[in-house]
Parts: C-alpha cells; structure tokens; sequence
C-alpha cells in the first residue's frame, strides 16, 4: 500500500495550509491516489471485483474483442498489483478505473509493440509493463521532467510520435494509447498513413459533456462518430476560457471515414467507486500510405 504521509505534514496541511489555500480559492490535498482507499473485507472485495469484471467483459464483447484470459482473474491480479505502483498522483493522469481498463485491455491485445504519446508521470507505462512484460515500448512526451517511473526497457522521446521513424514497427502487432490532449482527428489519421488498426485513447469526452473534463483535446472520437453534418460549431467554456469545434471540420470527417469500429468503455464508477475512467477502443480500416 502507497504510504501514509508524516502525520505533523497532515496537522499542517489541515489546520493552516487547507484553510489558506481555501481562502484563495483553491484545494489543498495529499497527492494519494484514489487506490489507496480501498475496501478490506473480502465480501466487498468480492463485489467489487466482480462488479469490475462484468462492466471489462461488457465492454470487451461490445469492442468486438475476445479475451484468452478469464477476466476476473485479471481484475484481482490488478487489484494485488497496483498498490505497489511506483506513481503517486492525485490529479490528472489516470485512477484505478482507467488504469484496470488499459491493463486488461492490454492483456487482451497483447501487442508486441505499444506507442504511448502522452507519458505524465509514468502510471500508463507502468501498467503496461505490468500486462504486458515482454512488450518494446515506445513513449512519447513533450516533457519528460515529471516522471515518478521511468521504465528501463522503454525508448523516450520529446518529439510528437508523428515524427518519429517507425519502419521497424509490425503495425499489425501494434496498439497506440493516445493520452496527449491532441485532436484525436488528427492521431485517427496519422496512425491510419502508418498502417496500425488497433487504438486506444484517454479523455474521449461526448460534446455534451466535454465542459467537465480538464481540458482534452477536441474532437473527440465520440465527436467525430456522432458527425451528422449538421452546420452549427461545438462551443463550451472552461474555466472562464472559450473552446469551439467548428463544424465541417474536414479531418474530423476523414477521420469518420476511417474508423471501421470504436466503442468507449463504462466509466467503471458504479462497478468499483473509484473516479471514472475515459477509454476508447478504436479499430481502423487497414491503412498504410
């Protein structure tokens, strides 16, 4: 289990830095991650874990992917496994649901090679490492200086995927995980001129809902399947700060066109109680340039 923090730090944090940062409007709170509370009987453990599996094999059927595992089983291993995760964050990032969705999704693809554009600090590799062992991974991030893991069998790079020399992929042993708040239009497109098929992405937010979410990246694939050719833009503030997604957005119809399946998966919130979760599976018409 993740360690509790020094208990003079804690009166500290609650007595006299929480009501100061409260005044300037803000929230004060350990950077403990949402595994870390956690249910200890083994009957709620059991619900849990059950509840968890039956929304991943939900799921799994819907995307049209058939799992050589018992999806139970791989729900409890994760639930042993991740309290030893070597990342600790609160905000951003992903929780204990998205991080069971990418593992199991993992276990069920079992790519050779992954390509992780968006890093943050380290989690998602760590869970992939965690499902998938023997995977060469690639990861990709404008900035690396955040890193909690840093996996020694993983090539890092600064450098937007898009960039990078990719002959020495097997796009059909490949799966891209997409967490970088860039159009998904645009990453649909570009893994499609690469010839990969297998996709997942984070924070796919429908239009009406993105509003609530820090700030992803637009459009979203559940925006760019429910394109209906209708004239009107998407517009939503944030945080006091204006977004629009215009309509007749050209590479979000390509896009479209694309794209020969997607299903997002149940935020897990009912199943488990942890924070939902936001991932994608995207499967592409055979590409290639």
């Amino acid at each position: 289990m993740q360690p509790r923090p020094p208990v003079v730090l804690e009166r500290l944090r609650r007595k006299v830095l929480g009501p100061l940062f409260d005044r300037l409007g803000y929230d004060l709170v350990p950077a403990a991650p949402d595994w870390s509370h956690r249910p200890t009987s083994p009957r709620e453990v059991e619900r849990l874990l059950d509840a968890a599996a039956r929304a991943l094999e939900a799921d799994l059927h819907a995307a049209g992917l058939a799992p050589r595992e018992d999806i139970r089983a791989l729900c409890e291993t994760f639930w042993e496994l991740i309290p030893t995760a070597p990342v600790r964050q609160r905000r951003g990032g992903s929780g204990f649901n998205g991080a069971l969705q990418l593992y199991v999704a993992m276990r069920v693809l079992r790519p050779g090679f992954v390509v992780e554009s968006g890093v943050f600090r380290g989690l998602t590799t760590w869970v992939i490492r965690q499902a998938c062992p023997e995977v060469r991974l690639f990861c990709h991030d404008p900035d690396l200086s955040g890193l909690q893991y840093r996996d020694p069998e993983a090539r890092y790079s600064r450098q937007d995927w898009s960039y990078a020399d990719w002959s020495m992929l097997d796009p059909a042993d490949t799966v891209a995980f997409f967490d970088d708040h860039v159009s998904q239009a645009r990453r649909v497109v570009e893994a499609h001129v690469r010839g990969l098929t297998r996709l997942l992405f984070d924070d796919d937010a429908a239009a009406h809902r993105i509003h609530a979410h820090g700030g992803p990246a637009h459009p979203t694939i559940a925006m760019i399947t429910a394109l209906d050719g209708a004239p009107e833009p998407i517009r939503w503030t944030r945080n006091g700060r204006p977004f629009e997604q215009p309509a007749g957005d050209a590479e979000a119809q390509q896009a479209a066109d694309l794209i020969a399946r997607s299903h997002a998966f149940d935020d897990m919130h009912r199943a488990t109680g942890y924070s939902p979760a936001r991932l994608t599976y995207v499967e592409l018409h055979g590409g290639g340039s």
